[in-house]
Formats: structure tokens, C-alpha cells, sequence
């Protein structure tokens, strides 16, 4: 049975789900993205881990589970990003999610970086 919280505000947390490998958390990044080098389409990344992410697809672009997309975004400077769509099952919005690919060391330290940069809680000044 679950306890009320008693109208405490909930602190934004890390997320970690015992079948996960990685922490997931919660994010609004813009990007672009795209079936090659030259990122068309619009997106947010609306969850992040250091291996992979959940894309809002803004315009509904097909796509399909196996296949290779590139994603741009700054981070802090800009990057494109290769990743494989493992599935287009998202709550609440169209979108995929996806497994990041051939990651540079810089890329991999710099999405740690993100990862905890989200996950910490917000306090108010």
C-alpha cells in the first residue's frame, strides 16, 4: 500500500528501473534528426541514459524498429549522433526509442555529464 505524500513537492529524481542498465532521466533537448548526416526532421529527446534515448518525433516521420538515424543536438557543442530505433512505443507521444552507436569517449563522458546535470533536483532559491 501506498503512502500519500501530504502535499510534499516531489523532488525530481533519477529514475532507475531494475531491468535498465542505466539511469534514465527526464529531459526536454531540441535536436534535429534524420535518416543520414543531413538532420531534417525536428525532436526533442524527452529521456536520456548514456546509452540511449526516447525522441519525440514532432512530425511523425515513419519509423521503424533496426533502423540506423542520426541525431543532432549541442551538447556542449554540436554533434551528430548515430543511433539504432529499438522501438516506437512512447507514452503519451509519437516518437521512438533509441540505442546510441559508435560513441567517441568525449561523447560518452559528455552524455554522463547530461545524465547527472538532468537528474539533479531543482532547488528553489
Amino acid at each position: 500500500m501506498k503512502k500519500a505524500s501530504k502535499g510534499r513537492p516531489r523532488a525530481r529524481a533519477l529514475v532507475m528501473d531494475p531491468t535498465r542498465r542505466a539511469t534514465r532521466v527526464p529531459t526536454s533537448i531540441d535536436i534535429k534528426w534524420g535518416f543520414g548526416e543531413v538532420c531534417a526532421y525536428t525532436g526533442t529527446i524527452i529521456n536520456l541514459t548514456v546509452l540511449g534515448c526516447a525522441v519525440h518525433n514532432k512530425e511523425g516521420v515513419d519509423v521503424q524498429p533496426g533502423q540506423i538515424v542520426f541525431i543532432q543536438f549541442w551538447m556542449p557543442s554540436e554533434r551528430i549522433l548515430k543511433v539504432e530505433v529499438m522501438h516506437t512505443a512512447l507514452q503519451a507521444v509519437p516518437g521512438f526509442g533509441a540505442r546510441f552507436l559508435d560513441l567517441t569517449d568525449e561523447e560518452k563522458d559528455t552524455l554522463e555529464q547530461l545524465v547527472r546535470l538532468f537528474g539533479e533536483p531543482h532547488r528553489d532559491k
